[in-house]
């Protein structure tokens, strides 16, 4: 049996499978996947904020870096829950904490979220809310997704 000349051009004129380049980053999750980030990226918020530093350990990365707008430097995982710790021990107390505009990629593996965030706090009867961007990774080890760094800057 003889192909048709067009369908023999086409398939020449078609680039091997191999050397086609495969999606870099996807920017979508299905639902129950992203809603189990976001539910995590919330409980750290408030892990952190509420100095539940063992629930912390848990869900964040031996190789954390954690860069904040209030520091010069980065942070690692030790020097992170030193600062929890020290928010709760100074009289410090979520009030809330909100996201909006989510956008992710996703890397097999790695997923990258980049939101914008309000936090709320007291501190001695004073209310604070603080505005901002932030982008945090996370990382799927062993079946489970792992917090490994956060870069924010505060916008108010």
């Amino acid at each position: 049996m003889k192909a048709p000349a067009s369908l023999l051009a086409a398939l020449v004129a078609a680039p091997p499978v191999a050397a086609q380049v495969p999606t870099r980053v996807a920017t979508t999750l299905p639902p129950a996947e992203l809603a189990t980030l976001e539910a995590l990226r919330k409980d750290i918020w408030v892990y952190w904020f509420t100095g539940d530093t063992t629930s912390l350990r848990k869900v964040l990365g031996p190789e954390l870096i954690a860069i904040s707008a209030d520091s010069k430097l980065w942070q690692n995982l030790e020097e992170s829950l030193a600062g929890s710790a020290q928010f709760k021990a100074s009289g410090g107390r979520l009030l809330s904490v909100e996201f909006d505009n989510t956008t992710i990629h996703r890397f097999g593996d790695v997923v990258v979220m980049f939101s914008s965030y309000a936090v709320t706090t007291d501190r001695a009867g004073q209310s604070t809310r603080s505005t901002g961007r932030g982008t945090e990774v996370f990382v799927r080890v062993a079946g489970q997704w792992v917090h490994t760094s956060w870069h924010l800057e505060t916008t108010s």
